[in-house]
């Protein structure tokens, strides 16, 4: 409720997330009615979870009508639900149990909610160090990634240049910078117009001392090189990236 004793309809409308192991909260996530969200290994997944145990595309959750809903996605290691391994879209519940492979999937209480947690969740486990991230975290990377720009091989600052089309700035330096979001919305770094442009159409990430495109899913597709890309790809020196008519370069 309001101030005014008004509902609230957005209170009605999403719902927050946990993704757990061990009993260790790993992330938090929003979901909105109407929307779908896949999770998985892959990089183009909205909510990633880097680990050999999870399939690139695991399992989706959906919010239709006020219930949820998940689904495997052909997954190697499966989703349970209450402990029963699913093989189409069931509804569920705060009450069920989900697991994805071995995290566990949990709607978070209101008085439960903390700040989610950065792009990089590392911790201690028998097989390798799990990441765990969404789209909208992996703006946040720079805070968890070495702070050491890096720069092409012949000690130049890593830069895009638009060579054709129209986009904001003409030039942009990746000087200190650990991610870059590319899309139509104002508060992108590269702003891109265009119909069906995505708000947030990819995004240029480091990796150490690399730079990788990472498209997000939009009506126009990322292309890299002539090519279209649905995943995470590395970036050399020359390299085209286009979306629509325009068309940046990467130095």
């Amino acid at each position: 409720m309001t101030q005014n004793g008004t509902i609230n309809l957005e209170d009605y409308t999403k719902s927050d997330w946990t993704i757990m192991l061990n009993d260790r909260v790993i992330t938090r996530f929003t979901i909105h009615e109407g929307g779908k969200l896949i999770i998985g290994r892959s990089p183009d997944a909205d909510v990633v979870i880097d680990n050999t145990a999870v399939s690139r595309h695991h399992s989706s959750l959906e919010l239709r009508d006020g219930r949820h809903y998940i689904a495997d996605l052909n997954s190697t290691n499966g989703t349970t639900v209450n402990g029963k391994k699913i093989t189409s879209k069931v509804p569920v519940s705060e009450k069920d149990v989900i697991y994805i492979g071995k995290f566990c999937l949990t709607q978070s209480e209101a008085a439960e909610k903390g700040h989610s947690s950065s792009y990089a969740t590392s911790m201690d486990l028998d097989e390798e160090t799990v990441f765990v991230s969404s789209p909208r975290q992996r703006a946040t990377a720079a805070q968890t990634m070495d702070a050491t720009p890096p720069g092409n091989k012949d000690g130049e600052e890593a830069t895009l240049l638009v060579i054709e089309g129209e986009a904001t700035p003409k030039s942009l330096s990746l000087s200190g910078k650990s991610s870059i979001k590319i899309g139509k919305d104002p508060s992108c770094d590269l702003v891109v117009g265009g119909w069906f442009v995505g708000k947030t159409q990819c995004y240029l990430v480091r990796k150490k001392d690399k730079y990788y495109l990472v498209p997000q899913r939009s009506w126009a597709s990322t292309k890299l090189n002539d090519v279209s890309i649905s995943e995470e790809r590395l970036l050399r020196k020359g390299d085209i990236v286009q979306i629509k008519k325009t068309k940046i370069r990467f130095n």
